[in-house]
Parts: structure tokens; C-alpha cells; sequence
């Protein structure tokens, strides 16, 4: 039996990571969450009834947290954070302190007893931003970038900025305990059950009532549907090669959040004109991934093309269908 734990399991990439591992015989699957940002809906409801799915509700903010989790584990998707761009403006320190203090405690629990196989720390593309901005880095963008902070006085830095300080935790505790660690910086994965306070969440449930608006028309992005991000993430996790590593994962077509609302418009068949607006202070204009390293270590490609993908998240967002 392969014991997996996924922490933040009740929100998006944790809740298709832990459906996903669910299914392959032999898993035994670790969901911990206290909900702050994951739902408690039907759908979690019905992943944590399974036999081989175990539920754990707790605050990893705590250090008492980690007496209530299993020190038998194979491997530890560290997926937990406030995510969502509006959170990084209304809720900075929240934002810093769900990012941070879980993965500290995570890592001087589990370092001090030598068992894991891998310990999988979520990055964010949103690290890239300041480099690319600021010293015209090349866009798609590789892993060994130099990492800066554009404004701390900017709220929106609260994110990247303890993500940054996450990855330094996770390789100097690697270093330190002798762990195996993988860093994934996650570039604009998407899907059904992704929560708002994202584009196309945020497109799409405002076009169901009718109204087109779209906030940093002009800005580029890639973007990666949710399944093949989630392969992507096991491939990682499970290939000796990526052992310490730090791994792209996103998707290979760069395009206009523009472009993006109109294909959304396109496979919904809606009409009418779209209410353009400025991105937020800080949102950096280009982002997508060189995904030369995760391709040469792991061979992945993506199976779901964006029209599809869409398709089949304005589905739920909109007519609420979770496939």
C-alpha cells in the first residue's frame, strides 16, 4: 500500500490530485483541509467516502496540527494556501500566514523521522513575475531564473513572496533532514471546481448573468487544464530524476486573456460585446513556462486541448456538471 497525504485536498488542485491518486489500486489517500479556501461540498463529500480516502480537518497554521497526521506516509503533496488573486489585495496576511507557517511545520514534523519518499512543495509562476517584469527576463521563462520581489509594499506580493520563502524552507530543510523534495511552480492551471477569484471562473459566472467583462484584456498567459496538470504532478513526484529538482508545470500555448474570453464566449455560443479593463496594480504582462526540463525528465505533454478544456469547465461553472 502506497500511503499519500495532499494538503489542502478540499481545494482545487488538491481535490483533483486526491481524486485522481484515489483511483489507482494499491493508494491509500490522506486528505487534510480545515476549508478556509477548499469547499465542503458534495463532490469533496463523495471523494472522502471512499474506502481508501481518510479525512483530516485541521489548521496546519498550528504546530499541535501535526500530533493529528500520520508520520507513515510515502509522499506529502503540500499543495495548502489562500490562493486567488483578490485575496492577495483583501487578505495579505492571511495570505502570508497559509503559505508559510503550514510548510514549516510540515517539514520539521516529517524531517525528523526520515520515512518520505518525496515531499512535494505547489510553487507559483506568480515568482516569475518580478524578474520578468523588471529585468525583461525571457518569456516562456525556466526554472533557473533569479527570484525578486517587485514592491513589497504591494499587497499583491504577499503570495509570491511566501512562495519564494516556502521554496527556500523546503530545499534547505531537504538539505538538512535528508528529504526528497520536488518544487512545482504551477503556471495558471484551471478547471471545474476551481473556486472565483480567477479569470475564468470569474468570466464565465458573470457571462451566465449576461454580462461580458474582462479585467487585463491585454496580458498573456499559458494555460493548463486541470487532469494534465495533475499528471504532470505525479509524474514528477513519482521520477527519481526530479529528485530536488525545481519543475515547470503549465501548458505550452501562450494567449491573450482576450483571445481566452472569446473562446470561452465561442464554446458557450454566447454573443455580445466584452466590457474591457486594466489588470490589477502589479499583474505582470507575460507569463508562460519553457517546459524543455519538465518534457526532458518526464516526457509529459498535454492531452487536453483549451477549447475542450473550457468546454468543460463552463459546464460546471455554468450549468454546474462536474464530469
Amino acid at each position: 500500500m502506497t500511503k499519500v497525504m495532499i494538503t489542502g485536498a478540499a481545494g482545487f488542485l488538491g481535490f483533483h490530485l486526491a481524486r485522481s491518486l484515489s483511483s489507482r489500486p494499491g493508494f491509500q489517500v490522506i486528505c487534510v483541509d480545515n476549508f478556509i479556501r477548499g469547499e465542503s461540498d458534495k463532490y469533496f463529500s463523495e471523494l472522502i467516502s471512499k474506502p481508501n480516502v481518510t479525512f483530516i480537518n485541521c489548521d496546519l497554521n498550528e504546530a499541535s496540527s501535526q500530533s493529528m497526521l500520520p508520520i507513515d506516509v510515502d509522499y506529502i503533496y503540500h499543495l495548502a494556501a489562500l490562493n486567488g488573486t483578490q485575496n492577495f489585495y483583501e487578505r495579505p496576511l492571511e495570505v502570508i500566514r497559509c503559505s508559510t507557517l503550514p510548510t514549516m511545520h510540515l517539514l520539521e514534523n516529517y524531517g525528523q523521522h526520515g520515512t518520505l519518499k518525496r515531499f512535494l512543495f505547489a510553487g507559483t509562476s506568480e515568482s516569475y513575475a518580478s524578474t520578468v517584469t523588471r529585468f525583461g527576463w525571457p518569456v516562456p521563462t525556466d526554472e533557473g531564473v533569479p527570484l525578486c520581489i517587485d514592491d513589497v509594499m504591494n499587497p499583491r506580493w504577499s503570495y509570491a513572496a511566501s512562495k519564494i520563502h516556502g521554496e527556500v524552507l523546503t530545499a534547505q530543510a531537504g538539505r538538512v533532514y535528508n528529504i526528497p523534495f520536488t518544487i512545482v511552480r504551477f503556471h495558471n492551471a484551471f478547471g471545474p471546481r476551481m473556486g472565483d477569484k480567477h479569470v475564468i471562473p470569474d468570466f464565465l459566472t458573470r457571462a451566465k448573468l449576461g454580462r461580458f467583462e474582462l479585467f487585463g484584456h491585454e496580458d498573456t498567459r499559458s494555460f493548463i487544464y486541470v487532469d494534465d496538470a495533475v499528471s504532470a504532478t505525479v509524474n514528477v513526484a513519482e521520477n527519481a530524476r526530479c529528485v530536488n529538482q525545481i519543475m515547470n508545470v503549465g501548458g505550452a500555448n501562450e494567449i491573450s486573456i482576450l483571445s481566452l474570453a472569446r473562446e470561452m464566449m465561442r464554446v458557450r455560443n454566447f454573443e455580445g460585446d466584452i466590457i474591457l479593463h486594466p489588470s490589477p496594480v502589479g499583474s505582470v504582462k507575460r507569463r508562460a513556462p519553457d517546459l524543455g526540463k519538465l518534457q526532458e525528465y518526464t516526457g509529459f505533454t498535454e492531452k487536453v486541448d483549451l477549447a475542450q478544456a473550457l468546454a468543460i469547465t463552463a459546464d460546471y461553472y455554468i450549468d454546474g456538471r462536474l464530469t
